[in-house]
């Protein structure tokens, strides 16, 4: 995920902010009547770094003597695999949510653009059925506030179960989740990508006008087969997506302070697809990740320690899109 987002550091304090500007509205200019003014909403967001997530191993001395492998090299690769699929996997995790959020803008005097200090229900997140093409609300979707003219995010749910194998009406889902975007005047050609679980990855290979000119499926030569775009945008295979042993369990960025913002729910497995640009998501960290290697004389033992401390959280939802599948009574369908 670092290829995608960019982090900023965290010092002096636990909290970032990221200030949001609203947009400016026109007028018309007629002789005798004096312009008004308006006022450009503002507000802003915030994610908050406070924990530590830790990898640990300790080696007895003696073995370091008796094994056949370098043991403090191996446990420090080892390290790394795991933080990096955590790493991703918390990414993700509020990617999923991020195209599952609604904005709530404040309400306005028509006249003077005057803000009346009060919110009103707006820029909803628009949700399509796959071939239909016909956004609607969805009222049970996350709400947060947001400057003027920011709107909610677009998601995509698969009409009839098994879709998400089908490699035609996927390709049309994704379309449809990229058109959903773009309407709200977002540009996702360039900035954007597509993750997918490896098996919508797959289903792709089969739709023959998403595949570059090394896939020979005219002589049988699957070797090179890859996808490389969709509709322009970028495709990317990840096995970092939620799994059904992820709901309900706590994770562990996930605390009182940030109402469990990490935590997994059922709507969050049954994504399978989802499209993210680098403004879609506000990421801070204050300890990179660090690896350390040293010896305790009183506990005859090598201790091998890797640590990090970050946090993501959604941003801007207009700039998030997910695809979710229609059978959502099967629970073990994306994996154990």
């Amino acid at each position: 995920m670092s290829q995608f987002f960019q982090f900023k550091s965290i010092r002096g304090t636990d909290t970032l902010t990221n200030d949001r500007m609203g947009f400016s509205s026109l007028q018309k200019v007629s002789r005798g009547v004096r312009p008004h003014d308006n006022s450009v909403t503002f507000d802003n967001i915030s994610v908050k770094v406070d924990t530590i997530v830790l990898a640990r191993t300790n080696s007895f001395l003696l073995e370091e003597f008796q094994s056949h492998i370098d043991v403090r090299k191996e446990v420090g690769v080892e390290h790394g695999k795991e933080i990096g699929k955590f790493f991703d996997e918390a990414f993700l995790i509020q990617g999923i949510k991020a195209a599952q959020v609604t904005n709530v803008v404040p309400v306005k005097d028509p006249v003077t653009d005057a803000i009346t200090g009060s919110l009103e229900v707006g820029g909803w997140a628009d949700v399509i059925v796959a071939g239909t093409g016909t956004p609607t609300a969805r009222a049970d979707y996350a709400k947060r506030s947001a400057p003027e003219g920011f709107q909610g995010s677009t998601t995509v749910h698969l009409g009839t179960a098994g879709d998400e194998n089908d490699p035609v009406a996927l390709e049309l889902a994704i379309q449809d989740l990229c058109q959903g975007i773009e309407e709200k005047d977002v540009e996702v050609v360039g900035e954007a990508v597509i993750l997918l679980r490896p098996a919508q990855y797959y289903t792709l290979l089969r739709n023959d006008k998403l595949l570059n000119q090394d896939f020979g499926a005219g002589a049988g030569d699957y070797s090179e087969g890859v996808v490389l775009k969709s509709n322009g945008v970028r495709i990317q295979t990840t096995n970092r997506f939620p799994k059904a042993t992820d709901v309900g369990v706590e994770h562990y960025l996930s605390n009182a302070g940030n109402n469990n913002a990490y935590d997994v729910d059922a709507a969050d497995f049954n994504c399978a697809a989802v499209l993210l640009m680098p403004k879609a998501l506000l990421a801070g960290e204050t300890i990179p990740l660090t690896s350390k290697v040293y010896y305790v004389d009183q506990e005859f033992q090598w201790f091998v320690d890797s640590y990090l401390s970050f946090g993501v959280t959604p941003n801007r939802a207009e700039m998030a899109g997910a695809l979710f599948r229609a059978d959502l009574t099967n629970t073990t369908k994306f994996g154990k």
